[in-house]
């Protein structure tokens, strides 16, 4: 290791504690009140999907995907968390009151069974362990129960898929599939260990961040006075030299089919604008055993037999879903907007439909915001458009310009992808 100069922490200045909204604190919205549904490593059962839609019919009916592979429920009434704890609780999706809105945990949907992931196919097994051993031992321990709600963890399959993906704690595991490299803050350590003690470690990483924040409302392993290399130094671990700019990743996994490892497959399909009905829900808990969320918004069915492949995707397109890799859609997102947020400046969702109409094959990862709060914007994505009090912001790789409205704004963005004619 050489004598780099450390990443200097982003210091906190929040005088409240962390309020990201779970199932037993829910936010205030102007649509009604949402809940946000944890689901480790995106997966949820046959079982837990038809629950979801049970709680989402408490609501308007309308369930997200968002951008940590979680799902929310929107237009709740008043007083919702009693019921909504009972549906969720007997599905297995809320093994503790107390930690529930601390279960942030990331992997990718294909975890193991990527062509490009670390180790021998049935490495697929092992980081399912991994992510549950994760999971069940947070849950397990009281003192971790005070995890900010936007603290999270990731498993990292060695595909790449996720290593650009923001994060407090992850676990990168090495080309043989022996073990697993601690990180920091985006900084990789010296500590290496396997699999089998890999849940640990992580765990460990969390209650060295609790006893560095104290008393501080820091909610992430940046926000300390000493950032990353503080929570190291409480685990006698060195970080390595200050890391380059974050890689930025295309919209991924693509949507479609992908031969796993072991011969079968996995099918992704895309929801539009990451929505999925009680309806949906309901026929993908009868179509498969599970399934798995992205933090782009997408879900995955694993383990799918070649001979079930072709109808497995027919049912997915009867449901509205994406399965095309060129679609307009894939790589769009946008926050909630109009009619749903008291901060909404416009109806980014209808501008966003607009966009998926024009967009090409290739086109990068983009996101639109009607506030400047940028709900929902994952670090890095290329494109962006913010609706300000006085302006539009749209950003586009490096650039950032202002324009009067909606259509200036999609006039930019169709300018810089050379897409105005696939309107």
């Amino acid at each position: 290791m050489s004598g780099a100069p450390a990443r200097a922490p982003r210091l906190c200045a929040r005088t409240e504690a962390d309020r990201c909204p779970g199932v037993v604190l829910l936010h205030e919205a102007l649509d009604g009140r949402l809940a946000r549904v944890r689901l480790p490593g995106g997966r949820a059962s046959g079982t837990q999907l038809s629950a979801l839609a049970v709680a989402a019919r408490l609501g308007s009916g309308i369930a997200e995907i968002t951008s940590r592979a979680n799902i929310q429920l929107r237009g709740l009434p008043e007083g919702a968390s009693e019921a909504l704890a009972s549906i969720l609780g007997d599905a297995g999706l809320l093994p503790s009151l107390e930690h529930e809105r601390a279960r942030n945990v990331l992997a990718s949907p294909l975890a193991g069974r990527h062509p490009g992931a670390a180790g021998e196919p049935g490495i697929a097994v092992e980081l399912d362990r991994l992510v549950t051993a994760l999971d069940q031992g947070l849950c397990s321990d009281p003192e971790l129960a005070a995890l900010p709600g936007r603290f999270s963890f990731l498993v990292e399959d060695g595909s790449g898929l996720l290593r650009g993906l923001d994060h407090d704690v992850a676990l990168l595991v090495v080309a043989d599939g022996s073990a697993a490299t601690l990180t920091l803050d985006g900084r990789e350590t010296d500590r290496r260990v396997p699999l089998t003690e890999a849940a640990g470690l992580a765990l460990a990483s969390a209650r060295a961040f609790l006893a560095e924040r104290g008393r501080a409302q820091a909610w992430r392993i940046r926000e300390l006075p000493g950032g990353a290399e503080a929570v190291a130094s409480r685990l006698a671990a060195r970080l390595a030299d200050e890391p380059g700019p974050r890689r930025r990743s295309e919209p991924s996994p693509v949507p479609g089919r992908v031969r796993q490892r072991d011969g079968r497959f996995a099918i992704t399909a895309l929801p539009p604008l990451a929505r999925l009905n009680p309806e949906a829900l309901e026929r993908l808990a009868a179509l498969a055993p599970g399934v798995r969320l992205s933090p782009w918004r997408t879900l995955t069915l694993p383990d799918v037999a070649e001979a079930d492949a072709a109808a497995v995707e027919r049912e997915l397109g009867e449901l509205g879903l994406v399965l095309d890799p060129d679609s307009g859609w894939r790589g769009l997102s946008a926050c909630a907007g109009l009619g749903a947020c008291a901060r909404a400046r416009a109806d980014v969702r209808a501008a966003a439909a607009a966009r998926a109409a024009r967009r090409g094959p290739g086109a990068p990862a983009e996101h639109w915001t009607a506030c400047e709060r940028r709900c929902g914007e994952r670090s890095g994505v290329p494109f962006a458009v913010s609706f300000r009090a006085d302006a539009v912001e749209v950003r586009t790789g490096t650039a950032r310009g202002l324009v009067t409205g909606t259509d200036e704004a999609l006039a930019v963005l169709a300018a810089e992808t050379r897409e105005e004619g696939k309107a």
